[in-house]
């Protein structure tokens, strides 16, 4: 008989990183072998070159042209992170998993092809120092960039499999040397299989993005298309069942890094047995096109948080639009079936902030957490240095001065809460 699932994470807190001749960890400083991770990237015939850069929080840096980014992990013993991508499709969420924390890998490159029609992969920009790396989470932590150049021969499909392939091999290549140097760590157990009978319980409707290319996400390595409200384990979110292909909307983003650490699911699990029960996560693709569908979805998810006895829920969507329809939908069935809800939400208030802040709202809707508005202009300051190109999709010159919307602040307004705007009544 299956046990339920137990994940131990082992962290070992990274405080510095920096290239070097292996790629090991002394301490809390990595070092990267620069010629180790280009050769592993260049393995892949569909990537025609790339650069290995750090950036790391306080350098005068600014990273253009972001795609995703990976939190550097590995299994210790059996199973593979990344199922699906580096692995088989065995359930992860189980066992003892490494992990570098502060630290991701984040491919950063232009497709090869030119884009056409509205799904294409847009600017998105981190500023890893001065008044502007506050809005993007991934200032706060310390990048190995992959610079990537694409072999002109591939079409964009074929190009976006092998970028997101790229992140996801180096991020786990990484770890497993650092493993090696057995390094210092601490711990943290995922584990629900208790219930306090005495405490609420509490389940996460977890709503990916699924609208088709540059706007995919990925459960063990394959999209999402057909994919209708299902009950997971928070341990597979946090061992790397998810893996992000959003390139569409910057702000919105929520990258593989922010699926490992989701701060929603690391949040329950701390007050797991304290004042709640984590009673479990409900995936949800976002993006429904007809009105039958968004029923059909909403309706469908309200049922699986009644089976799973829920009190309350947390809502989070990812992207605009359809995909905010599609949650405040299934907020408004959960509270119609006596489950209190509490939504995470971006505003698209427009330049002046007096515009309607949501994209669609319900009236059960009466606890919703603002997270900042996509439509803030920001001046960018200059930087002594760009990672990823000399110029922006808008053509001007990557390195500032200029202006720029929030939606193209990497994360910016990332509804998982791991950004930093917020929204205050006055």
């Amino acid at each position: 008989m299956r046990q339920p699932f137990r994940l131990d994470v082992h962290t070992c807190a990274i405080e510095d990183v920096r290239l070097g001749e292996a790629t090991t960890v002394t301490g809390s400083t990595l070092t990267i072998d620069a010629v180790e991770i280009a050769g592993a990237v260049l393995e892949d015939g569909r990537i025609g070159g790339v650069e290995i850069e750090i950036a790391q929080p306080g350098d005068d840096t600014r990273i253009i042209g972001c795609l995703d980014c990976a939190e550097p992990r590995t299994k210790m013993g059996d199973g593979a992170v990344f199922p699906g991508f580096l692995g088989g499709m065995e359930t992860v969420g189980n066992g003892e998993t490494f992990r570098l924390g502060n630290v991701s890998v984040l491919a950063s490159s232009r497709y090869p092809q030119p884009f056409s029609g509205l799904l294409q992969a847009r600017e998105a920009v981190v500023d890893m120092s001065g008044p502007t790396a506050i809005y993007s989470p991934m200032s706060q932590v310390r990048n190995i960039v992959l610079a990537l150049t694409p072999n002109p021969d591939i079409e964009n499909d074929d190009y976006d499999d092998a970028a997101r392939r790229a992140v996801l091999k180096v991020a786990e290549l990484i770890a497993r040397r650092a493993l090696e140097a057995e390094p210092a760590t601490t711990t943290t157990t995922f584990d629900f299989s208790e219930q306090d009978p005495d405490l609420p319980r509490v389940v996460y409707f977890y709503q990916l993005q699924g609208q088709g290319r540059m706007a995919d996400t990925f459960l063990y390595g394959r999209d999402i298309h057909n994919l209708v409200p299902t009950i997971i384990d928070p341990n597979e979110v946090i061992d790397g069942a998810i893996v992000s292909g959003v390139y569409v909307y910057a702000c919105y983003k929520n990258p593989t890094y922010l699926h490992q650490n989701n701060p929603i699911i690391w949040e329950l699990q701390r007050r797991h047995g304290k004042d709640l029960n984590f009673a479990g996560v409900i995936i949800n693709r976002g993006h429904n096109y007809t009105q039958e569908d968004k029923e059909r979805s909403s309706h469908w998810a309200a049922k699986l948080a009644e089976f799973m006895s829920a009190d309350a829920a947390v809502l989070t969507a990812e992207g605009g639009g359809n995909s905010a329809i599609d949650m405040m939908l299934a907020c408004q069935y959960m509270e119609k079936a006596g489950i209190t809800t509490t939504v995470v939400s971006s505003e698209a208030a427009g330049t002046d902030g007096f515009d309607y802040p949501l994209f669609y709202s319900v009236p059960e809707a009466d606890a919703i957490v603002s997270i900042g508005s996509e439509d803030e202009i920001i001046p960018m300051p200059a930087v002594s240095k760009v990672i990823g190109g000399t110029t922006l999709l808008t053509g001007e010159p990557a390195e500032g001065p200029f202006d720029l919307k929030m939606y193209f602040h990497y994360c910016g307004t990332n509804q998982l809460g791991a950004n930093v705007l917020q929204g205050r009544v006055f």
